[in-house]
């Protein structure tokens, strides 16, 4: 079996303008950074987003240009409130945006996986997103019941942030799952960037240890402090200055400051991570 590791840049070279792109991790918490900083710096147009729980992640492709639609339950920064640049583009219409449920996005992804047209369910029945979603209600054939038809969500690419794997895609995720591994399960290709890319016999001995085998993933990147600013549990805690520093650029209408710091004027991720500074990062390393 031939090993997937690559190059960031070769991974996102895959990535086409236009591309439906899920996102992993949840809000605050492991999202996959380092693979947005390098979608943003080689310049991709019109991206279609699919996010369970999104936040400095989804805010940082919309003030960069990049993305066409957005499709999400939440977007945000938790205790620092909402996501500036994703608010205004919407109220502006400067993106198209798609308020989901948490179910709504769950279900429609389970359809893809069981290769079915919808999922029934009585959610969202009486509801004004039932309204917005424009989903269809059908009577079903066995109770006559009214039911909800979720439809198939199909992205074309999930791109995820995990603790270990190695280099055939084998990995292991820690902490909170959210809806990864049905993100992995339900995408025509999945890219992984991971912490550590570890030896293939680390699993060897405990291979109930992964709970996202490699049948699932496509690519796979070693990148450490991959997911900064957000959180990479039990590696690191999220970076709360350095987000509300983001935020403070936001706030002054000076996000393309920002984005000419940290990601469009460095080559690489890791140049971007000397200038957050030693010092920050030894703070939230656990």
């Amino acid at each position: 079996m031939r090993g997937k590791r690559v190059s960031l840049r070769e991974a996102c070279e895959s990535i086409s303008d236009g591309d439906f792109l899920a996102i992993g991790g949840l809000t605050i918490h492991r999202k996959p950074m380092s693979v947005l900083h390098e979608l943003i710096r080689l310049g991709r147009r019109g991206l279609r987003l699919l996010v369970f729980g999104g936040g400095p992640d989804v805010d940082l492709l919309i003030a960069s240009g990049i993305v066409g639609s957005l499709d999400a339950a939440y977007v945000g920064f938790e205790i620092l409130g909402f996501a500036p640049n994703f608010r205004s583009a919407v109220e502006r219409g400067e993106i198209k945006f798609t308020e989901h449920t948490e179910y709504s996005i769950m279900a429609g992804l389970q359809a893809n996986l069981l290769n079915a047209e919808f999922i029934p369910s009585r959610l969202l029945l009486g509801t004004d997103v039932l309204k917005s979603l424009g989903y269809k209600t059908f009577r079903s054939p066995l109770t006559g019941e009214v039911l909800v038809a979720y439809p198939r969500i199909t992205p074309d690419v999930a791109l995820l942030h995990v603790q270990r794997c190695d280099e055939y895609g084998n990995a292991k995720v820690d902490g909170v799952l959210a809806i990864d591994l049905l993100l992995a399960k339900s995408s025509r290709r999945v890219i992984l960037t991971s912490e550590k890319i570890v030896s293939v016999g680390e699993f060897a001995g405990s291979p109930s240890e992964v709970n996202l085998p490699s049948t699932f993933v496509d690519m796979v990147v070693e990148s450490p402090l991959g997911a900064h600013p957000t959180s990479c549990y039990p590696y690191y805690t999220y970076d709360l200055w350095h987000m509300i520093s983001y935020l403070e650029y936001c706030r002054r209408g000076m996000v393309n400051d920002y984005l000419r710091k940290y990601v469009t004027g460095v080559e690489s991720f890791e140049s971007y991570l000397d200038l957050v500074g030693e010092d920050a990062l030894r703070k939230i390393m656990i």
